[in-house]
């Protein structure tokens, strides 16, 4: 259950940066979604945490 967890509270791939560059798409856009998934997914990874805690399922 927690390793579930971890993969789907986690941020955007970086390579989806590297794949954007190379087809021609917008870099800078994929790259702050990138800094953005990672920053929320500190929040959103304690909430789920402590939610499954909370339910005794971790």
């Amino acid at each position: 259950m927690v390793a579930i967890l971890v993969m789907l509270c986690g941020s955007a791939t970086p390579s989806c940066y590297i794949m954007a560059k190379n087809m021609g798409g917008d870099a800078e856009l994929s790259s702050s979604v990138i800094v953005l998934t990672t920053l929320i997914s500190a929040f959103t990874l304690t909430f789920w945490v402590w939610l499954l805690r909370t339910m005794a399922l971790i």
